[in-house]
């Protein structure tokens, strides 16, 4: 035991209660670096008829910052209602989740409701007794505007006071007529009663990507575009577990996991749970986090690393040929926070300085280097790259980014 003082059990519960790489954050104590959308959300939601829509990139944060303000918001006797679009997902199929939500699972799954009574022979000699089935509840799926409406008031009708339902991940919803209908369904949010509130969530750069250019329903939403979180945020989270732990962890390693972590609180919560089992894990008693741990940490965040993170940013590189041209020209664009980049800027000031400490590897002339971004952006290259024009690159989805930079490291 590294840490003294402290069971492993114990341990367990503060990495349990602070560090959450796979779940979602529920309580503003945890949410740092949100205060201004959690403000701007308290304040529209005293808006009458004013409804919610976060929206940002994969990985912001999007899903804990909507959670956290239904629960503030939300009547205390009863949960908010969550539901996610899938991909199979339509309008109507996803307010028939909502319904369900206030039908106890137990119903929604059993058999219809059957009477007592003797199977068998006449007069039940010879037969068995067959007990009561409670019956089955379903909530039928609506076909129009007002059907979707009315099972909102149904939902209302079965919780008192405030009512927050979220709705997320409706960047799922690719059928732009799905998205039409939804932009319709918000524009007759106020025929609702007011305590009843929607939060929708989506990954976009705009509201319209997400539900179209629908005017109506646009003076009705409050939006929310979630940025990247700021370094001093990215450590607070690292410094609140580790004062609970005792231990330190100097400012260059916070600078480092904040820069690793490219703005993305995920990447935070999966290296700081990497790097304090590590420091748990080590025979000797650790009062301040070492070298050794860190570069274990960036290990073991890579080892977990989402799966279909991997499985991209090996498609965009592994090749018969030139994969070290591939990585190494990945991990040059993923060395700032700048979302474009131009071709000039990433061979000067990130790939020559980076293949300096190549041992083995000779830097690429600029018109080779430019050939290995432009096939990124092809599909067979997994298109993790988009192009901007005249000589502009970027990341499809930034949350790559954070990933490469963990490799880059480990590199």
């Amino acid at each position: 035991m590294a840490i003294t003082g402290l069971s492993h059990e114990q341990f367990q519960k503060i990495l349990r209660e602070n560090l959450t790489p796979s779940a979602h954050v529920t309580t503003p104590e945890r949410l740092f670096g949100r205060e201004k959308a959690l403000r701007q959300i308290d304040r529209a939601l005293q808006s009458q008829g004013r409804q919610i829509f976060i929206y940002g990139d994969r990985g912001v944060g999007k899903s804990s910052v909507a959670l956290t303000a239904a629960y503030l918001h939300n009547d205390s006797s009863h949960e908010p209602i969550y539901v996610i679009c899938g991909e199979t997902d339509t309008f109507w199929t996803v307010v028939q989740s909502i319904g369900k939500k206030v039908i106890e699972i137990e119903k929604r799954f059993e058999t219809p409701a059957k009477a007592s009574g003797f199977g068998g022979t006449v007069l039940g000699i010879g037969g068995n007794y067959q007990p009561a089935t409670p019956g089955s509840a379903e909530i039928p799926l609506p076909t129009t505007i007002n059907d979707a409406l009315d099972i909102i008031r149904y939902v209302s009708s079965k919780r008192s006071g405030n009512l927050i339902i979220i709705i997320d991940e409706m960047e799922r919803l690719v059928n732009t007529q799905e998205r039409a209908r939804f932009a319709e369904f918000i524009k007759n949010i106020p025929e609702l009663e007011t305590r009843v509130k929607f939060i929708f969530s989506g990954i976009g750069t705009t509201v319209s990507e997400l539900i179209g250019a629908h005017q109506s329903a646009g003076r009705i939403l409050e939006t929310i575009e979630l940025e990247k979180l700021h370094h001093d945020a990215l450590w607070k989270i690292i410094e609140g577990v580790a004062t609970k732990l005792n231990v330190e962890v100097d400012r260059e390693k916070l600078i480092r996991i904040g820069q690793l972590s490219d703005g993305f609180p995920h990447y935070v919560h999966l290296l700081g749970e990497c790097l304090f089992w590590n420091v748990f894990d080590d025979p000797e008693p650790v009062t301040k986090v070492g070298i050794e741990h860190f570069k274990e940490a960036v290990k073991g965040a890579l080892e977990r690393a989402e799966p279909n993170l991997k499985y991209t940013y090996r498609r965009a590189t592994e090749k018969t040929r030139n994969t070290d041209d591939y990585q190494e020209a990945l991990w040059a664009l993923a060395d700032t926070s700048s979302d474009r980049r131009q071709l000039l800027e990433i061979y000067n000031a990130s790939y020559t300085p980076l293949m300096m400490k190549r041992t083995g590897r000779n830097p690429l002339a600029r018109e080779t280097f430019n050939q290995r971004l432009l096939s990124l952006k092809k599909e067979s290259h997994g298109s993790v790259v988009i192009g901007y024009g005249s000589g502009w690159f970027g990341f499809r989805e930034n949350i790559l980014r954070g990933y490469v930079r963990l490799v880059a490291e480990r590199n």
